[in-house]
């Protein structure tokens, strides 16, 4: 058995858009532009075809929006009370140990927590979309808005993101064929 090169990438969707300045909505966009402006990020992106991005938002009470797949990106939407914290909670503990490495991009700790100690792996949404915008380049840039600094974290959230990053998955070495490291 080869190494797993199939991976999914979990992205905790509002949590993304609402940490980029190129993303969230403001005067010229709407959540719905907004939303869609990520999804075609994803679908233009980083990755090859071992590499699918489901995307998780939150539903209102008015009702979720519609589950859509287009190519390699899937998105789907939580059903009230159900959070997109807790969808993304119930896809990484149904799918981690499976045919995908899982990668979670998100800046919400808890969410991050528990998709590390399932095993998965994470990104933090600002450093994952930092990523995806150097490579699509100049020509996908908006006009005045290069400006697209991360939030500021408070002294408390840096020590737990570095707590977290300083722990390690658990461990599935003991799983793993030796001869399958080449």
């Amino acid at each position: 058995m080869g190494r797993m090169d199939a991976r999914l990438v979990i992205i905790d969707g509002y949590n993304v858009i609402l940490r980029s300045n190129r993303l969230k909505p403001g005067e010229n966009r709407t959540l719905k532009e907004s939303r869609e402006k990520l999804l075609n990020l994803l679908a233009w992106m980083m990755g090859g075809n071992n590499v699918r991005f489901l995307v998780v938002f939150d539903g209102t009470a008015e009702g979720p929006g519609r589950d859509v797949t287009s190519g390699r990106v899937l998105v789907t939407y939580s059903r009230p009370p159900e959070t997109a914290d807790d969808v993304i909670a119930r896809y990484v503990d149904k799918w981690i140990g499976g045919d995908e490495q899982i990668t979670v991009v998100t800046s919400d700790i808890e969410v991050a927590r528990h998709a590390r100690a399932m095993g998965a792996e994470i990104s933090l949404g600002d450093l994952f979309l930092a990523s995806a915008f150097a490579e699509i380049g100049p020509a996908g840039q908006e006009s005045g808005s290069t400006d697209d600094k991360p939030t500021n974290l408070s002294k408390k959230e840096i020590e737990e993101w570095a707590a977290l990053f300083k722990s390690r998955p658990k461990d599935t070495s003991a799983e793993r064929d030796p001869d399958d490291d080449e």
